[in-house]
């Protein structure tokens, strides 16, 4: 997968979470609590892929940054739409 393609699931997963959590009326801010684990548990990724090492470390690395990719981009997303959509 490319890095564009992660940025526009992260954008689609992110309206999608925003579009739930309204509806449920739930607050807007678990949204960006997601994706701000995602976030973590990407470069926590990212570190195991380096102690592996080897092409399985590596692996392990491209999948972390694709996770990290897509979560940033949901991170900024909903950080928008909390600021456009008033509760």
């Amino acid at each position: 997968m490319t890095p564009q393609t992660m940025m526009i699931m992260g954008v689609a997963v992110s309206l999608a979470i925003q579009l739930i959590l309204r509806y449920t009326k739930r607050p807007s801010h678990e949204g960006l609590i997601l994706f701000l684990i995602l976030i973590f548990l990407s470069a926590a990724g990212w570190v195991v892929g380096f102690a592996i090492g080897g092409w399985k470390g590596m692996g392990y690395s491209a999948l972390a940054m694709m996770v990290l990719i897509a979560s940033m981009a949901g991170l900024v997303t909903s950080f928008i739409w909390s600021l456009l959509v008033k509760e």
